[in-house]
């Protein structure tokens, strides 16, 4: 393509020379027209297949692969990973870890070892205020949202149950009583939900 590239550009600015010779004595432009679009033509052909473009634009697309494959890699993907662990204690502890940056946004995150718990303490304002709301008058379930974190509970409850083969929990607590759950899920089934206590 380096070839294409010089021979066309050779052609061009000779193509030029003639175009404009060729006016000013002859008053004639088609054929230096012709010469100068089609050397034009085959330079831009020719710099834009050279191998440095190339090499570019493959790491251009081999980042953005890469980048897409991280945004859709899922905390499920993270769990699915876990069970290599040498044991359970550690692949609980592995587990925590994961849950703890998974939930960093809602709260902080603890493992209940006597019941196979992993309890989130949420400590965002407005995920505190709502539970508030929703401890004071359960029927307002619907309108904040409720339904949305608790299937996420209980998707990701199936989740942890299936990387560490065995029956764990997903437990959301008031972050006024941190005693007191708010939303239980098992093996990915609910099992407690303030919202049905009305």
């Amino acid at each position: 393509m380096l070839i294409l590239v010089i021979f066309a550009g050779l052609t061009l600015i000779l193509g030029a020379f003639y175009l404009t010779n060729s006016w000013q004595r002859y008053r004639e432009w088609k054929s230096g027209t012709i010469i100068v679009v089609l050397s034009l033509i085959a330079v831009i052909y020719g710099a834009i297949n050279l191998p440095y473009w190339n090499k570019n634009s493959q790491s251009n697309s081999t980042s953005t692969r890469s980048s897409r494959q991280v945004q859709s890699s899922s905390f499920s993907n993270t769990l699915s990973g876990i069970n290599g662990a040498a044991n359970s204690q550690n692949q609980q502890m592995s587990v925590l870890r994961q849950l703890q940056k998974g939930y960093a946004k809602l709260g902080t995150v603890e493992f209940r070892e006597q019941d196979n718990t992993y309890v989130v303490k949420p400590t965002d304002d407005n995920t505190v205020k709502a539970i508030q709301a929703l401890v004071q008058d359960p029927s307002q379930a619907g309108q904040i949202g409720w339904s949305n974190l608790t299937d996420s509970i209980k998707k990701n409850s199936a989740q942890v149950s299936k990387a560490l083969n065995g029956d764990y929990s997903i437990s959301i607590v008031n972050p006024d009583k941190p005693s007191q759950a708010v939303y239980t899920a098992k093996n990915g089934q609910t099992t407690y939900n303030i919202a049905d206590q009305k």
